[in-house]
This record gives C-alpha cells, sequence and structure tokens, in this order.
C-alpha cells in the first residue's frame, strides 16, 4: 500500500519543486481503465455485471470497486502516453514528488503506481469516495498540507483541481480547458497532444475486410443473371447490409478482445488496442453501423433479412464465445462464409444448388483453418501455450495443416463431380473447358495453406487473395475459363 500523508516539507530538496499530481484516465494512459473493465466484465461474467450494477445504489465509488474484484485487469498491458511518461520519470530521477491522483478503483491506481514504478503516493477512489473534481482538490491539499502543486489532467471535470494549482500539465485540452484554466491565471508548464483521425475509424471498421461479402454476388454470377439490373440493385444492397453489420461486429470484437489484441504482435496496433479510439466512440460507433445494416435491410426481402439477423447474432456469438471452442470456432467460420452466398441468393430469389452448397462448406472449411495456421505461426506462443484467446497451440499444427489439405481437396473432389453433372451441359455450351477449373483450384488451395503454415498470410484468406498478385492471376485464369466455356 502507497503512503498517504506526508509533510512536503520534509522531502527533501525536491521540496522546492511543487508536487506533481498526475491524473490517470486519459492523461497517463490513453484510455479510460473503467470503461475497460465493465467491458471485460460483461465479457467474462455478464451475472456479475449486474450485480455490480446494484452497487450503483451505495454510489459510483462502490460500482469501481464491485467491477474492479470481478475481473482480472492487466495494468501492464495498458497504452500508456509514452511522451508524458518519459517526461516524469526524468522528473522523477532528478528527485520531484510525483503522486498518482486519480478517480479510478485505488486498486487499479495501485496496478499502475508498481508498474511504473515512480510514484510516491496513490490518491484514489475507495470506500465510499469518487476522487474527482472537487473531492480530488480536498484530498490533494489534505496530502500536501496545502502547500502548492502542479496538476496533469485532461477532462472538464479536472478545471477545479487546475484552478487550485500552482501550475498545470494539459492534456489534449479544448477551448474551454484552455480558458478556465487562463482565467483562473495558472500558468501552463507542458501540452501534451494526441487523437483519433477518420482513418482510425477506417482501420476500426476494417473495410477491407467488406471484399470477404463480394460472396453475395456469386449466386447472380453462377446464374449467369449479373447482367439482371434488379438482381444486382437488390445483392448490392445486401452487400451493404452485411458490410455494416460485419464492421459493427469487428468494432464489438476489438472491444471485447483488447487484452489478448495487445499482447499480439500486429493486433496491439489496432485503434481500440492501442487507444488511438475510445471505448465509448467504439460503443457509438458499433451502434451507428448496425443502424445502417438495419436501415439497407429493410430494402430486403423478409427471408433476406431474417439472414442478416442470423449472420449478426452468429457473428456476435462467435465473437463473445464460439472462437475459443476447438474446431467450432472453424465450422462457425465456414458457416459465416456460405451464409453470405445463401443472403445473395435468398435476396435475389435465386435457388443455390445442392452441389453450391457442398463445394462452400468444404472450401470455406479449409480456408477458416488456414486462418488459424497463420495466427498460430504469427503468434510466437512457446509449444506448452495456447493462443491469445483460442484454443490451438503450436502442437496443432500439423492435425490442422492435414484438415485443411483435406478438406480443400474435398472441395476439387465436389467440383469435379459437379463438371461431370447433368446441369453442367445445360449451363455452359463447353463444358468440358471448365475442367481447367480443378488444376487451378488445387494449385490455389495448396499454395494458401503453405502460406498459412509459413507465417506469411497475414489477414483473412478471402482478403488476403484480393491482395496477393498470384492469386489475383488465379483468380483471372478461372474467370477466363468461364468465359471459355459459355
Amino acid at each position: 500500500m502507497y503512503a498517504q500523508v506526508v509533510k512536503v516539507s520534509d522531502l527533501g530538496p525536491a521540496a522546492a519543486t511543487p508536487v506533481l499530481c498526475v491524473d490517470l484516465d486519459g492523461t497517463l494512459v490513453l484510455t479510460d481503465t473503467l470503461h475497460e473493465q465493465v467491458l471485460m466484465l460483461l465479457k467474462t461474467n455478464p451475472l456479475g455485471f449486474l450485480a455490480a450494477l446494484l452497487e450503483l445504489f451505495h454510489g459510483i465509488a462502490q460500482f469501481k470497486r464491485a467491477v474492479s474484484r470481478r475481473v482480472a485487469f492487466r495494468t501492464d498491458l495498458l497504452p500508456y502516453r509514452e511522451e508524458l511518461v518519459t517526461y516524469l520519470r526524468g522528473e522523477a530521477e532528478r528527485g520531484r514528488h510525483i503522486l498518482l491522483v486519480t478517480a479510478a478503483d485505488r486498486a487499479i491506481a495501485e496496478g499502475v503506481a508498481r508498474h511504473l514504478g515512480f510514484f510516491k503516493a496513490v490518491l484514489a477512489t475507495e470506500g465510499s469516495t469518487n476522487l474527482k473534481s472537487n473531492a480530488k482538490v480536498s484530498r490533494i491539499r489534505e496530502y500536501t498540507q496545502s502547500e502548492p502543486f502542479e496538476y496533469a489532467g485532461d477532462s472538464s471535470a479536472d478545471i477545479p483541481v487546475w484552478q487550485a494549482a500552482a501550475a498545470a500539465i494539459l492534456v489534449n485540452p479544448t477551448r474551454s480547458i484552455r480558458r478556465a484554466v487562463g482565467r483562473a491565471g495558472v500558468s501552463v508548464t507542458k501540452e501534451f497532444r494526441s487523437a483519433g483521425t477518420w482513418k482510425d475509424v477506417l482501420r476500426a471498421m476494417r473495410v477491407y475486410q467488406w471484399s470477404k461479402n463480394l460472396l453475395i454476388f456469386a449466386p447472380v454470377f453462377l446464374s449467369h443473371t449479373i447482367f439482371r439490373l434488379p438482381k444486382l440493385l437488390l445483392a448490392g444492397e445486401t452487400f451493404l447490409a452485411f458490410s455494416l453489420a460485419a464492421s459493427a461486429i469487428y468494432v464489438v470484437n476489438d472491444l471485447l478482445d483488447l487484452d489478448a489484441d495487445r499482447q499480439h504482435p500486429r493486433k496491439r496496433f489496432r485503434p481500440f488496442a492501442a487507444a488511438r479510439l475510445s471505448a465509448m466512440q467504439g460503443v457509438a460507433l458499433a451502434a451507428i453501423l448496425l443502424l445502417g445494416a438495419a436501415a439497407f435491410s429493410l430494402a430486403l426481402p423478409p427471408l433476406a433479412r431474417m439472414v442478416v439477423a442470423l449472420y449478426v447474432v452468429t457473428s456476435m456469438s462467435y465473437t463473445t464465445y464460439l472462437k475459443k471452442m476447438l474446431f467450432l470456432d472453424v465450422i462457425t467460420l465456414a458457416g459465416l462464409y456460405t451464409l453470405r452466398m445463401l443472403a445473395g441468393g435468398v435476396a435475389t430469389s435465386v435457388v443455390i444448388s445442392q452441389w453450391t452448397l457442398a463445394f462452400s462448406i468444404f472450401m470455406f472449411t479449409s480456408l477458416a483453418i488456414c486462418k488459424r495456421l497463420s495466427e498460430l505461426r504469427a503468434g510466437g506462443v512457446p509449444d506448452d501455450r495456447r493462443l491469445p484467446g483460442r484454443a490451438y497451440s503450436p502442437v496443432d499444427l500439423s492435425s490442422l495443416t492435414s484438415l485443411a489439405s483435406s478438406s480443400g481437396y474435398v472441395a476439387v473432389l465436389i467440383l469435379a463431380l459437379y463438371l461431370n453433372s447433368p446441369e453442367v451441359a445445360v449451363l455452359y455450351r463447353h463444358p468440358k473447358v471448365m475442367w481447367l477449373l480443378l488444376p487451378i483450384l488445387a494449385y490455389w488451395i495448396s499454395r494458401a495453406i503453405m502460406i498459412a503454415n509459413r507465417g506469411e498470410m497475414h489477414d483473412d484468406p478471402i482478403v488476403f487473395a484480393f491482395g496477393d498478385a498470384a492469386s489475383r492471376v488465379v483468380g483471372l485464369a478461372a474467370l477466363g475459363v468461364v468465359i471459355g466455356s459459355l
């Protein structure tokens, strides 16, 4: 436990410099620790969250304590404001007395202080006192015995603290904060700035992942009705509904996976893991995207709306639970790929054949396994440890490789059986030309599995295919075969 009362006059040589009090949420760290704790609690223990909500009847301080007790929150993974941390560490090395003064629960604050190692004391929310605004001023004055202090903060709730301070450090100040500090006659010694951009919003939406939803157009393409405008428009509306819904799910996934993403070599740079966008901005963004998906769904046939809703429910189940289940996660991913094709067929009134469904299930199962292979190769975890947030460890690599290969080649076999069926003769004038698809598909599947096994596939396999030069050549070759068979 950190000391709570000291005579500033007894601090030694550093006493000539005002005590530096530093806020936590939004200042020392780029995020709000309570918001992240609540999201973690919702994911891991929904009933515990409801129990914590009841503590609000006893005040916000009790709610924070209840939430903090129910989650294992890793303060070492928090996104710290590195420029400020570097500055504070330098001040501490010069002997300055630095306090962590925060409205966060004491358990969180002390975890941060232990991790950084340069705070002399922690003043935080505990008992029935929420250490914010004027309560924070009173606690600082009690600690310093009314000696001058400097305060680093970021929000309008900190204005009373700045007004009572001898000097101010501002973090991302608004105009109103600047005016309030100026009117109080408090000198500003330093400023720190950082903010998210629209590029971060687009990154959080993972717009590049919308390429997977091009599967929605597959039914109208395979039925040779791609140039019928009404069907194309319906497929386009379905594409937009699925894309906005998918982006909403990605946002929710990133909000619920903050700890796991921060331990991943690439995912730690995602907007929410790096705190370039806040958790509350993420919640708002997800809500807006879901409303947009619902708006586009209204233009679709009733059954297509149901498929969109099924996609959202299944994706959310995958995000919150199923992705941790051994191989059930792979089956779910394959099902979500197939669901896109079903949505395209239902929306455009195109009947999807049993051949297409069978091919899709095995093909997408192979690709879903490739996704896990690439994650394992890139994860850098020891053989006896599981990939964070997943049910796989490096010892599963050989099994996954075999499963991906067998599923992929079953898809090739199904395609061969289809090309030998009477249906092909009806749709194509030169059906024998279509047999060239078999070596093309076998090559692409084999290459994809090998690249995933090398850890060189850093995206979803379908997204990877759009960015991979060899895959684009394969796609053009396959398209040429289909056109040549018409």
